[in-house]
This record gives structure tokens, C-alpha cells and sequence, in this order.
């Protein structure tokens, strides 16, 4: 599966009868920064037809289909710097991509998701867009259209292969790594809407089939750790001036905007219950930076048999790394 455009970056959709994923494309005359190749789980193969590359057919689950991708391709690793692993129920445009991996590379970023939309169905508040940000740094990424280093995405997907429900990956994969502080970011210079009522899709009847419950595979993985925070934070963030604010400026600028707005949101009472917490954390934890992650031994996490050596990779530093802890106590 070769690259065929020499592009650094690759969107890689798993995607099923009823994708948006053509919305991604649009407008037409945007020159993308990036290819597209469809991983499908649908039954349609004439919908899953756009990609630069050519489609992959796979009935599992996103994480193990992606898995078993990159094993029948691992020149995909080599060819692209970064991917993003959107899912199907997701309105963003190629423009919004392309900005995506902009920012994710111009502020040496591992890890990186869109803000959300106040239209769009949400589990947490905290993702949703505030205003006045390029980005926020934050402990927590969602897995629904995350961009991944593909350094720290090859440490990651012996993860993914044997937890292949995905579900808690992404309440601890930003702290997987090594030295996590100021990697991992929600972008609010990008919004994409989540249009798919929660619980819904295809693959949550998928986990009903094989008697698996995806709130324990959460818990599981969370109490894998010695010092998970249990606390999600935006504990820094840089303005759309490019200026850097610290944890209370980045959670007090969040608690205003969810109060102020939460009566757009589908989830209006928990947009309230966030807006509380972080105003709470702006003062207990305005000096949080994440850890990484120590797995307990013969925790859920111990018994997948990945160590933190595998989780570390060679990374460049940015120019101001050495300063950003001191920039961001503003």
C-alpha cells in the first residue's frame, strides 16, 4: 500500500454504511495535506470507494481492524509522520484536517483531538470548543478522531491489539508515555461536530454479542495505575495570539464559556457539573502537570505485557520546552 502522494500525514476512517466521511473531502478544490485511506466495516462497498489508497474490508472491532491494518502494511509507519483515526459519525471538513495536523506539528505535539461543537452528542464537556484558544493542554483525549505520532502510535498498538475494545485506551494513552506534560492537546482553532446519539453505533451491539461491558473494561484499565490522577484537566493551553496561559487562566476561561453556554449543549447539567469541578481544580490542582502512568503489577494493564520501555520513543524537542513549564505558571 504505498504512498502515493508523499504526503507526511494520513487519515486512516473506519467507517460503515452510513459515513460521513465524504464531507471530509470538501470542498473539493481544498489541496490536502494529507491521504485517505477507508477501513469498513459496512456491508456498502460502493460508499467506501473515496480514498487515495485503496480500501481495507474488515468486520471487527476499530481497534483490532486497525491493528491487523498496519501488520499487512507497515510501510504506512515509515511513509507518514502522523495519523489521524477519525470515526464515521464525525462532520469536519478537509480544510479542519488539514489544520489539524498544522498545529499538532507546529506546536510538537504527540497526541491531539478537534474540540467539539455544542451540537455535538458528548460524553465530556471539557472537549467542547472555547473560544479565544488555539489550543488547551489536557491529560484526557478522546478516541474518536485522534492525531497520533506515529512513533508513539507503534508503541500503542500492541495496546490496541490486546484491548481491542478500546474502551478506557483513551482515558490513560496521554500518559502512557514518557515525560507526557504538554503533548497531548485538545485543539480549539479546529471544531468538528459528533453527530451519533451516544451508545449507538454498530459496535456497541458488537460488544452486547460477545458479553463484554465496556464500563468495566474502563475500570479495569483506570485502576491498572498507581497514581492515575482521576481528574481530567486542562492544565495550559496557548491562545490564538499564540500566547501561553496557565492550568487557572485555561480552567477558568473553560468553566466560563461551559456555564455561559451550557443551555446549547445536549448535556447541559453535566456542562454545569464540569464547569464546578474545574472551577475546584483552578485552585487544587493550577500546578498539575501529568505523570507517566506505573502500572500496578498483575493489574489488568501488567497483564497486556507492555512495559513503559516500550512505550518511549526518540522525539525532536520543541524550542521552547525548556521554558514552557515557566511560561505556563502565568
Amino acid at each position: 500500500m504505498a504512498n502515493p502522494s508523499n504526503k507526511k500525514f494520513l487519515v486512516i476512517g473506519r467507517v460503515g454504511d452510513k459515513s460521513l466521511h465524504k464531507h471530509w473531502l470538501e470542498p473539493a478544490s481544498t489541496e490536502r495535506n494529507w491521504d485517505l485511506v477507508l477501513n469498513s466495516y459496512g456491508k456498502d462497498q460502493t460508499r467506501v470507494q473515496d480514498g487515495d489508497l485503496p480500501t481495507v474490508f474488515d468486520p471487527g472491532t476499530k481497534w483490532d481492524s486497525i491493528v491487523r491494518q498496519f501488520k499487512a502494511h507497515p510501510e504506512l509507519l515509515e511513509q507518514y509522520t502522523h495519523v489521524m483515526l477519525p470515526d464515521d459519525d464525525l462532520l469536519m471538513t478537509a480544510g479542519d484536517i488539514n489544520r489539524m495536523f498544522e498545529v499538532v506539528v507546529e506546536n510538537g505535539l504527540t497526541m491531539a483531538q478537534p474540540s467539539l461543537t455544542y451540537e455535538s452528542y458528548i460524553s465530556w464537556p471539557i472537549l467542547l470548543h472555547v473560544p479565544g484558544f488555539k489550543l488547551r493542554y489536557c491529560n484526557f483525549l478522546e478516541s474518536m478522531a485522534c492525531v497520533i505520532d506515529v512513533r508513539y502510535l507503534k508503541s500503542l498498538l500492541p495496546m490496541f491489539e490486546k484491548h481491542y475494545t478500546g474502551w478506557g485506551t483513551d482515558m490513560i494513552w496521554t500518559m502512557l508515555m514518557r515525560d507526557p506534560p504538554f503533548r497531548a492537546a485538545i485543539i480549539d482553532e479546529v471544531q468538528m461536530t459528533h453527530t451519533r446519539p451516544l451508545y449507538s453505533g454498530p459496535i456497541y451491539n458488537t460488544f452486547v454479542d460477545m458479553h463484554v461491558d465496556p464500563r468495566d473494561e474502563v475500570r479495569k484499565l483506570t485502576e491498572s495505575f498507581a497514581n492515575y490522577p482521576n481528574s481530567i484537566v486542562t492544565y495550559g493551553g496557548v491562545l490564538a495570539n499564540g500566547r501561553t496561559v496557565g492550568g487557572r487562566r485555561t480552567m477558568l476561561a473553560n468553566v466560563s464559556y461551559l456555564v455561559r453556554n451550557a443551555h446549547r449543549s445536549r448535556l447541559w447539567s453535566s456542562c454545569l457539573v464540569t464547569a464546578s469541578e474545574l472551577l475546584a481544580r483552578s485552585i487544587t490542582m493550577n500546578n498539575y502537570r501529568p505523570e507517566q502512568l506505573k502500572p500496578v503489577a498483575g493489574s489488568a494493564f501488567d497483564r497486556l505485557g507492555i512495559t513503559a520501555a516500550d512505550l518511549q520513543f526518540d522525539r525532536e524537542p520543541r524550542p521552547s520546552e525548556i521554558s514552557l513549564p515557566e511560561r505556563l505558571a502565568i
